[in-house]
C-alpha cells in the first residue's frame, strides 16, 4: 500500500506484481489484498486530477495484453526507469517507502506518473487477485472492502480489453456484499455498444455473473441489465446444468416492468424449454399483472409461456379463477398451445392436498378442451 502511494518506488513494486502474477497457485487471501491495492491505485491516480485521467489503456498496453505478453517497463516510454538497473538495486537494504521508523535517504523523488502507468498497475493487480478464481457453490464468499475509489477501478477496467474486464467481473462473483461495487451492467454498457462481439471467456463469465447478481442488477439498473441479457443471447446449452435456477431468473426478470417490455422474445422461448415439471416457485401478486398485461396485448405466444409458469407455481389466494379463465381464453385463440398444458398435467407430481387440487383444476381444463367444450367468444369477452 505504501509502495503504491509513493511514486519513488513503483519500479520495485512492478517486480513484485510481476512475480505474483506469474505465481500459478496463488493463495486465496491474495484476492482481498489485491482488491485493496486496486483501491489504493485508484486513490493515487485521482491525485493527478480528473482532467488528467483517461479510462482507456494506451495502444501499447492494449497490444501487449491482447497478445498475453508480459509487460516490461521499457516497453512504454512513460515508465521513467531502467528495469535491469532498478532490479539490481532491490535488496535487504532497500527501503524506499520507509517501512520502518528510521529516517533515511529515499531512492529519488517521486516520478512523473501518468494514467497509463496506473492503468497498467490496475490491470496486473486485477489479474493477481481474480484471474485464476473458479468459484463453486460450496465455496464461502469473500469479504471485499469496497471504497469510493473503486468507481475509477471499474470505469478503467471495463474500458479495457476483454481479459481485464473478465478479471474485474469476478468481483461480483466472489463478493459477499454484491450491491456495493455498483452496477456491473452499467459498467459493461460501453462494451456492449461496441461492434466487437464478446470473447468466449467474457461471454461465459458474463453468464455466470448474471446468474449470480441478476436481482440486485435489476434493482440498481434495470434497463442496462435487460440489455445485458439481450446481448448475451443465452441458450439452453449455456444453462443446461442449472435449468431450474435459470427458470427462476427469467421469471424474476419478466416480473419487472423493464423485463416485461424489453426482454428479447428469445428468452420467452428459453423459459418455455426450462420450466420444470414441478412447482419451482411461489406465485406473486405481480404475476397476475403480467398475465393480464399479456392478455390485453393479445401476445398469445408469450402468454402461452407465462400460463405454463402460472400452472407450475403454487397459486396465491384468490388467483385460481383468473388463471383458469385466461388459460381457456388462450386455448380458444391458440389451440397449438394445448399440448404444453397436457404435458405439464402429466408431469406434475404432488405431495400435498393444495398441490393436488391445483393439478386437478388443470386436468379439468385439459379434459374440457379435449372434449371440444371451450367457451364461446361471447363468453370470453364478458
Amino acid at each position: 500500500m505504501n509502495g503504491i502511494a509513493d511514486g519513488s518506488c513503483l519500479r520495485h513494486l512492478n517486480y513484485l506484481l510481476e512475480f505474483l502474477a506469474a505465481w500459478e497457485k496463488r493463495p486465496a487471501y491474495l484476492t482481498p489484498m489485491a482488491y485493496q491495492w486496486c483501491s489504493a491505485i485508484s486513490e493515487a491516480a485521482g491525485r493527478l486530477g480528473p482532467s488528467e485521467i483517461t479510462i482507456s489503456l494506451p495502444d501499447t498496453l492494449q497490444f501487449l495484453l491482447r497478445n498475453q505478453s508480459r509487460f516490461r517497463p521499457q516497453d512504454l516510454a512513460d515508465w521513467p526507469w531502467d528495469a535491469e538497473e532498478g532490479f539490481n538495486e532491490v535488496g535487504p537494504s532497500c527501503n524506499p517507502v520507509h517501512l520502518d521508523s528510521t529516517p533515511h535517504h529515499s531512492h529519488g523523488n517521486p516520478q512523473h506518473l501518468t494514467p497509463p502507468i496506473y492503468a497498467y498497475l490496475l490491470s496486473i493487480t486485477l489479474e493477481i487477485g481474480f484471474r485464476h478464481i473458479t468459484p463453486s457453490h460450496d465455496q464461502s464468499p469473500l469479504h471485499l472492502d469496497h471504497t469510493v475509489h473503486h468507481k475509477w477501478v471499474f470505469e478503467t477496467a471495463f474500458s479495457s480489453n476483454d481479459e481485464v474486464i473478465v478479471d474485474a467481473m469476478h468481483v461480483w462473483i466472489v463478493s459477499d456484499d454484491i450491491p456495493s461495487p455498483g452496477s456491473c451492467a452499467r459498467y459493461l454498457a460501453k462494451r456492449m455498444e461496441g461492434d466487437a462481439p464478446f470473447s468466449p471467456t467474457l461471454r461465459q463469465v458474463s453468464i455466470r455473473t448474471m446468474g449470480h447478481i441478476w436481482y440486485n442488477e435489476l434493482e440498481v439498473s434495470g434497463l442496462d441489465t435487460v440489455r445485458w441479457f439481450n446481448h448475451l443471447n443465452i441458450g439452453v446449452d449455456d444453462v443446461v446444468e442449472e435449468g431450474e435456477h435459470w427458470a427462476r431468473v427469467l421469471v424474476g426478470v419478466m416480473r419487472s416492468p423493464t423485463g416485461l417490455q424489453s426482454l428479447s422474445s428469445h428468452y420467452w422461448r428459453l423459459l418455455d424449454k426450462l420450466v420444470v415439471s414441478k412447482h419451482f416457485l411461489f406465485l406473486e401478486l405481480h404475476d397476475m399483472e403480467v398475465m393480464r398485461s399479456l392478455e390485453e396485448a393479445e401476445d398469445w405466444e408469450k402468454l402461452g409461456v407465462w400460463m405454463v409458469v402460472m400452472w407450475s407455481g403454487m397459486p396465491i389466494s384468490g388467483s385460481m379463477e383468473g388463471i383458469e379463465e385466461v388459460t381457456l381464453k388462450l386455448l380458444s385463440r391458440q389451440p397449438s398451445a394445448f399440448p404444453r398444458f397436457e404435458d405439464l398435467c402429466k408431469a406434475l407430481t404432488c405431495s400435498s392436498p393444495d398441490c393436488q387440487a391445483h393439478k386437478d383444476k388443470l386436468q379439468q381444463i385439459c379434459d374440457q378442451v379435449r372434449a371440444g367444450q371451450l367457451p364461446s367468444e361471447s363468453l370470453l369477452s364478458l
